[in-house]
């Protein structure tokens, strides 16, 4: 996975192998000094992601997934936070670099049987921090 930092590959594997066991883990991770990636699994909703969502504790998500895992969809959003000059209608307009640090981590996704969006589209700044989100899709 070029460009992609080893901790952010391993937070993904865990995600991943967690979700296995019906009790997956967050993905909070910074993937360049202007980039970072967050990887949440909520309670069936089909709204997007919300601050309240994305910076629950992962205690909180893990309590959800136990008490309601037979009865319950699960929804897993990914948000990716960037910092620059401008804000394109999706993340991958940023330009190749970001494009190929995003084509590896929806790689490994699928790797997980997790289908990514086929765009991560802009939804908010805040504090100067532009916000990409997209819906990944289990198989």
């Amino acid at each position: 996975m070029n460009h992609v930092p080893d901790a952010a590959v391993e937070a993904i594997d865990t995600f991943g192998k967690s979700r296995l066991f019906g009790n997956p883990e967050q993905v909070n991770e910074q993937l360049r000094d202007d980039l970072s990636i967050k990887i949440r699994q909520t309670r069936g909703s089909s709204t997007q992601m919300d601050n309240a969502s994305i910076d629950a504790s992962e205690d909180n998500c893990n309590k959800h997934a136990k008490s309601a895992q037979s009865s319950t969809a699960y929804i897993i959003y990914c948000r990716y936070e960037t910092v620059h000059t401008h804000a394109p209608p999706t993340l991958r307009d940023r330009g190749s670099f970001v494009t190929t640090i995003v084509d590896a981590i929806d790689s490994r996704l699928r790797s997980w049987g997790i289908d990514p969006p086929t765009a991560y589209t802009y939804s908010n700044t805040v504090d100067g921090v532009h916000w990409y989100d997209g819906r990944l899709n289990p198989r």
